[in-house]
């Protein structure tokens, strides 16, 4: 019965182009290892030669002359592949996988899950600039998707959800937004109808 230790599977399997750990690549793609005299791996190579799992041949010409060629025999082959562990269960699918599929309906990951994000608005003239960040509600024709700072697209007649103070740089205007969001968590939530009914009044 032939017996080989895990070096020398391994080395099979990379002669091969095998790979337990990867479903992927569970059949054979390539039957070649390059090496030269003298090291570990040629000696752990030349083990399977005598066991009949590998054989020993002359590298090409582009190569060093003291390098030499392995490759696997069919017992090999056979031999590797029953040693094969089961393969890997299928990796668990996650929400970005699911955006990557159909990824083009969307404007963005964040769309995909239905994340409104907030934006700047802008006012005042030049040197004279003031900001806030603010967060359209759902179903606004505003809502953003993305960090938006094309600072024309608001009206002062849209409703907002969330918004923080007008401040003379962006840094404190999104310091500000976060102290309104945190306030908007707090407060006890409308049930959807009411919310509904609210801005549409």
């Amino acid at each position: 019965m032939i017996e080989a230790t895990e070096k020398q599977l391994g080395l099979l399997w990379h002669t091969l182009g095998l790979c337990a750990e990867r479903s992927d690549r569970r059949s054979i793609s390539r039957n070649h290892f390059l090496t030269s005299p003298g090291y570990d791996d040629s000696n752990n190579l030349d083990v399977m030669v005598a066991a009949g799992l590998m054989t020993r041949g002359k590298a090409p010409a582009f190569c060093s002359e003291d390098e030499v060629v392995y490759r696997a025999t069919n017992e090999g082959k056979q031999f590797a592949l029953d040693k094969l562990p089961p393969p890997p269960p299928p990796a668990k699918r996650t929400k970005f996988d699911a955006y990557l599929d159909e990824c083009e309906c969307y404007d963005g990951f964040a769309h995909f899950l239905g994340i409104n994000m907030p934006q700047y608005q802008q006012r005042g003239s030049w040197g004279k600039w003031e900001y806030r960040m603010v967060r359209y509600p759902r179903g606004s024709a505003y809502r953003q998707y993305r960090r938006h700072y094309n600072f024309e697209r608001w009206s002062i007649y849209e409703p907002l959800e969330v918004a923080g103070e007008w401040a003379p740089t962006m840094k404190e205007a999104k310091a500000s937004y976060k102290a309104a969001l945190k306030e908007y968590h707090a407060k006890p939530k409308l049930p959807a109808n009411d919310f509904e009914r609210l801005y549409s009044a």
